[in-house]
């Protein structure tokens, strides 16, 4: 017998299957809801990977002033020298002896990185940024301290002073930016830029003075030696970490908490613009820091501002229920 069937029948065994206009949608938005859900995650893993190589850095940082120490008998001075000032052990010193030159620079050596040491070295004009002299009136020694070998130098940058999560660009002006400062204590901008700041200051790292282990009383494990500075090609926040300079560069102080944003917290006007010279990270809620005896910590940055201060002196005194609290 045979069956014929209606024009335009289609077996339903041999219909094509397909997504309606609906479907997809909804595929869609789940895969959304998804990304959503999963960006977050891989955020925070990737945030944790580069907190990780900055405490990595940190890490190199403090075990090379520990061997700076050792190896010299002493820790590098936050700045090589001093500025303008013509008392004290600033009497009399030519324009070549008042360099600008960072301690992170005397830690080249001891993070393996002496060919970028030789940029510099053997600092016969001061090296980088030499003050003219008392007064600031020049007395012809620091003519020509930017030869064409330290203008290259002061453009490399290392990756030991460059914290993955800081989004600062490579350079500020001529100079290569950083993401790690040396502690000068607990005296900052309510000090304003003077004596107190430059040479007196609580800390282990200021202008022209050195110390040496036995000056650090507090304890090693609690006197931070360096921490995080970073946004340094903004003028408020500028950090190049060739340069030792009070508020900015690689000299900060706890006078403000951690993280202060640049037009906050106790402000001092520099020549026209204001900083604050606190200590800060682009890690959410605190930053890393480098303390004496080579370890480090993440200190969050609403922590107790006396134990934060504390923390930054080398003989403050303090008990050890107050920085253990």
């Amino acid at each position: 017998m045979t069956f014929f069937f209606p024009f335009g029948f289609v077996n339903s065994s041999h219909r094509r299957a397909a997504f309606t206009l609906v479907e997809l949608l909804v595929v869609i938005a789940i895969i959304g809801i998804l990304i959503a859900l999963l960006l977050p995650a891989v955020q925070a893993a990737r945030e944790a990977a580069r907190r990780m190589s900055c405490s990595n850095n940190m890490k190199q940082i403090g075990l090379a002033l520990v061997n700076y120490e050792a190896a010299i008998g002493c820790y590098p001075p936050g700045r090589m020298s001093c500025d303008g000032v013509n008392s004290g052990g600033c009497a009399g010193l030519a324009g070549y002896q008042r360099p600008g030159t960072s301690g992170f620079v005397m830690l080249l050596p001891y993070l393996e990185l002496m060919e970028i040491y030789d940029f510099f070295a053997p600092f016969e004009k001061g090296a980088i940024s030499p003050c003219v002299g008392p007064g600031d009136v020049s007395d012809g020694t620091t003519s020509g301290w930017k030869t064409d070998k330290i203008a290259a130098g002061l453009k490399m940058r290392p990756s030991v002073f460059v914290c993955p999560s800081d989004i600062a660009e490579p350079l500020y002006g001529s100079s290569a930016t950083g993401s790690y400062a040396l502690c000068s204590g607990s005296y900052g901008p309510s000090y304003g830029i003077g004596m107190k700041v430059k040479y007196e200051n609580d800390g282990v790292f200021m202008y022209l003075d050195y110390f040496k282990l036995r000056d650090i009383t507090d304890g090693l494990s609690h006197t931070i030696f360096a921490g995080e500075a970073s946004r340094g090609d903004q003028r408020e926040t500028v950090n190049c970490w060739t340069v030792g300079s009070r508020h900015l560069h690689s000299l900060r102080t706890t006078n403000n908490p951690i993280n202060t944003a640049p037009d906050e917290g106790i402000l001092l006007n520099l020549y026209g613009y204001v900083c604050n010279g606190a200590f800060r990270s682009e890690h959410p809620g605190g930053a890393m820091f480098a303390f004496g005896d080579g370890h480090v910590e993440f200190l969050d940055e609403g922590m107790d501002m006396r134990t934060y201060r504390a923390l930054s002196t080398r003989a403050g005194g303090e008990t050890e229920q107050i920085i253990d609290q």
